[in-house]
């Protein structure tokens, strides 16, 4: 047998294939050490990749020999008596397979040579199938070199946003046939419980949606009742659905939870006294009914202009169509309106908040609160400012002047001006939210609004409150740092480096906000 110290060294460039099976098969896991424990683990993963770029040959192989002797119609089920599965798993596999082999050969070659595993390999597919070649090649080329790199999360995103920029009426048509296909589908679960999905949802409205009841479940909480988060939130979800919270207040539905018998035991949790979910405002406006909550809308100045059809984002959903944005930017009219100026690589320049708002045709709805992020490359503001759409003119002659302002300034005498106090201004936590856009983890695609800001270098070892030490993280990875063993460093600001507690270094850094204008397709 091999040993595992002298082989775990050498999988790093060891590309998938039948050697790295041999070696593998071979390799005592009890022997390595915890230096390559990881290397063994990746070498594994692109090995799976391989092997299952092969099967999914082997699948599309057999469906079309099937199909010429026999029907196509059934070829699926060869593969279904073959591998004992059921119809619908058959015909799924069958599908996932034809269109990726004889679809997407760029992106089957890629699984076969390890580089991306079935799960990415199936966000190609379900994405791209059936789209024109021109546009699958184009998606493929610029997303396919950087997919092993991202989640797929992350990749969904990518691609989406893609079509969306490339193929804005196409998109905009399978949206609205989304939409009218519209349901609620409520079954029974294995354990007994149930599930209720709702499909064909407008991302704006279902953003909105879930943010109520977020921030209900919060003031529950705060309040003092011992149920879990995630309990909280199924439990007004069911509540504001049955009828039991009909017309009823903010003020109501928060006692009637209170009222309740608060779960005790493993399913309880202490109170939450600290959160990086800001509260709502009280007072009248709260208690009113009927009120949507606010959301975060992050689109381009000019997309809501009406200039573009480029998408924009629901942070923690992904892109949307450029038409959702203008609509769910318009219903923040009240939230907080951030503009931000991004350079050639679509990094952050400069950011401010503006009180200006366009003057279009008020929506069918306003909602309460709400954060719109106004991003423009530093180029398009200054062709608009020489020529701005009537409705925005105010807009953008405050964001114009407040940029130029802001210019002539460095950003550490605004931002970075009480470095001992333990929490950040609100100017500084905007700034960090915009810069880092997420959770700055590996992977983690949580929005830094809805994220905590942790010291990068602890402030109660001495780690000052700055723009150089300051970074968001959802709950769970600002537990992992803390009590997780893994370490964080900031060498410069927006540039992390996360070490895990067996040594590994995960450099990390937020998306650009802005992408380079699409080329012609």
């Amino acid at each position: 047998m091999q040993g595992g110290v002298s082989v775990g060294s050498r999988l790093a460039g060891m590309p998938a294939g039948p050697v790295l099976g041999a070696v593998l098969s071979a390799l005592d896991m009890n022997a390595v050490s915890d230096d390559f424990v990881v290397d063994v683990l990746q070498a594994c993963a692109r090995q799976r990749a391989h092997v299952e770029g092969l099967y999914t040959a082997a699948v599309t192989t057999v469906v079309q020999r099937a199909a010429a002797v026999g029907s196509e119609q059934y070829a699926s089920d060869e593969v279904r008596a073959a591998l004992t599965l059921s119809r619908n798993r058959a015909r799924t596999e069958c599908d996932f397979a034809q269109v990726l082999c004889l679809e997407l050969p760029a992106v089957h070659a890629a699984m076969v040579a390890g580089l991306i595993d079935r799960d990415r390999a199936m966000v190609f597919t379900y994405h791209l199938a059936g789209l024109p070649e021109d546009l699958i090649a184009a998606v493929i080329a610029r997303v396919l070199p950087v997919a092993p790199g991202l989640t797929t999360g992350q990749l969904r995103a990518r691609i989406l946003k893609l079509i969306i920029t490339v193929e804005p009426d196409r998109a905009e048509d399978q949206y609205e046939q989304a939409l009218a296909d519209r349901m609620v589908v409520g079954y029974l679960d294995s354990a007994g419980t149930a599930t209720i999905t709702a499909t064909g949802l407008p991302p704006d409205e279902a953003a909105a949606a879930t943010e109520r009841i977020a921030r209900l479940a919060l003031a529950a909480k705060r309040a003092g009742h011992r149920g879990r988060i995630d309990q909280l939130r199924a439990d007004i979800f069911l509540r504001l659905l049955d009828g039991r919270f009909h017309h009823l207040t903010r003020t109501q539905m928060i006692a009637a939870l209170l009222a309740e018998t608060s779960p005790s035991g493993p399913g309880a949790e202490p109170v939450d006294t600290e959160s990086g979910v800001e509260e709502p405002e009280e007072g009248a406006a709260a208690e009113a009914m009927g009120r949507v909550s606010g959301i975060e809308v992050r689109a381009r100045l000019d997309t809501l202009a009406g200039l573009n059809n480029l998408p924009g984002e629901l942070p923690g959903w992904g892109p949307i169509l450029g038409s959702v944005a203008r609509r769910a930017a318009g219903r923040q009219h009240s939230g907080q309106w951030r503009w931000v100026v991004t350079d050639v690589d679509g990094y952050l320049i400069a950011e401010g908040i503006t009180r200006r708002r366009p003057t279009t045709g008020p929506p069918s709805y306003r909602a309460e609160g709400g954060i719109v992020e106004l991003a423009i490359p530093a180029t398009t503001l200054a062709q608009l400012t020489k020529d701005p759409p009537r409705a925005w003119t105010k807009v953008i002659t405050d964001i114009a002047d407040q940029y130029q302002r802001s210019r002539e300034r460095d950003p550490a005498e605004k931002l970075d001006t009480q470095p001992g106090r333990r929490h950040p201004t609100s100017a500084l936590r905007r700034y960090t939210q915009i810069r880092d856009r997420t959770c700055t983890a590996p992977g983690c695609r949580r929005s830094a609004v809805q994220s905590e800001l942790d010291h990068t270098h602890d402030v109660q070892h001495g780690g000052p409150t700055t723009r150089t030490n300051l970074a968001p993280a959802c709950a769970h990875d600002h537990a992992l740092k803390h009590r997780g063993g893994w370490k964080v460093a900031q060498p410069r600001p927006g540039y992390f480096r996360w070490k895990s507690p067996l040594g590994r270094i995960y450099p990390t850094r937020g998306e650009p906000i802005t992408d380079p204008d699409p080329p012609p397709f």
